[in-house]
């Protein structure tokens, strides 16, 4: 079976399906519901990237001396980051892997809110297929309003602000909110209520362990 299809069909339509009939009559809640079950089941990778970041913060000026000084020498300079990430035991993995790891999720929330399954069950007579009484009618449907779109553009702008970054990447990643925006633009609402879900726990989440340590 296609891992999308495992997905779908053994985690995000029995999950919602039952949120629903068993613990609370709102996909919307029960969306938010299987937000909070993927974050905990990654909460120690996520903890892991974030503190990879952080020291990666601390690194910069170390990393910025040994590019400096081996900025001839391409091949040189690779062999020296390397032993000093594994000096410092740092994984420069450690900061994309759980990003890759959890994006099959992502993905399976968005094919599970095209499909026909999934219409199905908002279609029952009696369902609630909304996030109602908010301004949610239809999870299927786009978000009419741009809420969804705006919260994801600005929970990215804050966890970019939260970050220590280069002027370089800065220059790269202040357009990241815009794009967010319009890539969500017309997307299920289902789809970015689980995207703004996600983001605002993660930016949470990144703030306490930069924090923290």
């Amino acid at each position: 079976m296609h891992i999308f299809d495992f997905l779908i069909q053994t985690l995000m339509l029995p999950f919602l399906n039952f949120s629903y009939h068993s613990i609370f009559p709102n996909y919307g809640i029960a969306i938010i519901l299987l937000t909070l079950f993927v974050k905990l089941i990654f909460y120690p990778l996520t903890n892991k990237q974030f503190k990879a970041m952080k020291l990666n913060q601390e690194m910069q000026p170390k990393l910025k001396e040994l590019q400096e000084k081996y900025k001839k020498q391409p091949e040189v300079l690779q062999k020296k980051m390397f032993e000093f990430w594994k000096e410092q035991g740092i994984n420069p993995l450690d900061g994309c892997l759980p990003m890759v790891v959890q994006l099959p999720f992502f993905i399976a929330i968005f094919l599970t809110m095209q499909s026909p399954s999934f219409h199905t069950l908002i279609s029952t007579p009696g369902i609630n297929p909304g996030f109602l009484p908010f301004w949610l009618p239809n999870l299927g449907l786009a978000d009419k309003t741009f809420i969804l779109p705006i919260i994801i553009g600005i929970s990215t702008w804050w966890s970019q602000k939260s970050m220590t970054m280069d002027p370089m990447q800065a220059r790269i990643f202040m357009f990241m909110p815009i794009l967010m925006v319009v890539i969500s633009w017309k997307m299920p609402s289902g789809v970015l209520l689980y995207w703004a879900t996600s983001t605002i726990i993660s930016t949470i989440q990144q703030m306490w362990i930069m924090k923290r340590h």
